[in-house]
């Protein structure tokens, strides 16, 4: 059965979650969801449980929805997603969301499958061209526009903190 992604949230306080960018021949593994507002997709990974880092946190996510093991690397953006200002509420996301998202590089070790712990309107996974982001409604969209110039430029410093985009 589906997980509800967001039961771990606490009224009022921020929701931390790591997000893997997975990058293999200029081809990013997404998750893929739809609902009654349409079809999207996301990078994996997803919230932090008490106790956890955010290393631990993420393995054991990409590990539940994907059956692989990833290695974290450097961290490359961070995000905040607030749902106030959010133009599409998908899968859940409500006017109280406000959640941190932090995305690291990643390797992975093993062969990509449907997890046994899918979230929500999880319709599986696909590795997608960085140059067809935004025409698969990949999210958060400043994610999709910038991804293929910063892999290509070996993510030099530059300003990576995405805002609420």
């Amino acid at each position: 059965m589906p997980a509800d992604i967001h039961k771990d949230s606490i009224p009022g306080a921020i929701r931390v979650a790591a997000r893997a960018l997975i990058i293999e021949d200029a081809r990013l593994l997404v998750m893929t969801y739809a609902d009654e507002n349409g079809s999207w997709c996301v990078t994996p990974g997803g919230g932090i449980s008490k106790q956890e880092t955010l290393g631990e946190g993420l393995r054991r996510e990409v590990h539940e929805e994907l059956g692989i093991t990833v290695r974290p690397g450097d961290i490359v953006y961070v995000r905040e997603l607030l749902g106030r200002s959010a133009k599409v509420m998908h899968g859940g996301i409500t006017e109280d969301t406000h959640q941190l998202e932090i995305f690291f590089r990643c390797k992975r070790e093993g062969d990509v499958r449907a997890g046994a712990v899918l979230d929500n309107f999880c319709t599986g996974f696909d590795w997608v061209p960085l140059h067809e982001l935004s025409a698969r409604n990949f999210f958060p969209r400043a994610l999709g526009k910038r991804l293929a110039n910063d892999v290509a430029s070996g993510f030099k410093p530059h300003n990576n903190y995405l805002g609420d985009a």
